[in-house]
């Protein structure tokens, strides 16, 4: 078979074949579209029911692991549920994946280091989140992490409230989504 005669295989469908996966046949251009295996955890986000999210967000992340948008999903239902450290490796493996491009990841990972006490880390990734579709957010963001620049600030709690309706209210978290366990 002369080089020419190979079939083309894209780098995800080369990695695939080699775990075992299954290489695309010839005809698989010709195929109607599948559906979006991703359904049913965007179903379960939009609605609210973000444990049952979690777990069809899960069984995704395995078959698309360089999803950006699916892990930054998965990463906010986590935190919706109070898994914070579990949202935090979601958090952080989008921001890898992007070199630190994902706004949402970065304001999504600040929430979840102030829920966890961090707040020296999360007041480096306010500072640097930056939102041109929402100024207001924006602003929030970069007023705590003033505030938290010195240590946790007396109303921490309050400050984290509100950047979390700021964030549901701008559509960049679900608008059902709010923490279950109480800020620091």
């Amino acid at each position: 078979m002369a080089a020419t005669d190979r079939p083309a295989l894209s780098r995800r469908q080369f990695f695939r074949t080699l775990l075992g996966r299954g290489a695309p046949s010839a005809d698989s251009a010709d195929r109607t579209p599948t559906a979006d295996p991703h359904a049913a955890g965007n179903a379960a986000y939009a609605a609210g029911d973000f444990p049952a999210a979690v777990v069809a967000y899960r069984a995704s992340v395995r078959q698309d692991l360089a999803n950006t948008a699916l892990r930054t999903r998965l990463g906010q239902a986590l935190y919706a549920t109070g898994q914070y450290i579990q949202a935090r490796v979601e958090f952080e493996h989008v921001l890898r994946l992007t070199d630190g491009a994902a706004g949402p990841a970065r304001l999504g990972l600040a929430l979840t280091l102030l829920r966890l006490g961090r707040t020296a880390r999360a007041g480096q990734l306010l500072a640097a989140f930056a939102d041109t579709a929402r100024p207001a957010l924006t602003a929030l963001a970069q007023t705590t992490a003033a505030a938290v620049a010195d240590g946790a600030p007396a109303d921490l709690a309050d400050r984290i409230r509100t950047l979390e309706e700021h964030a549901r209210a701008s559509r960049l978290f679900s608008l059902h989504a709010a923490a279950v366990s109480p800020a620091p």
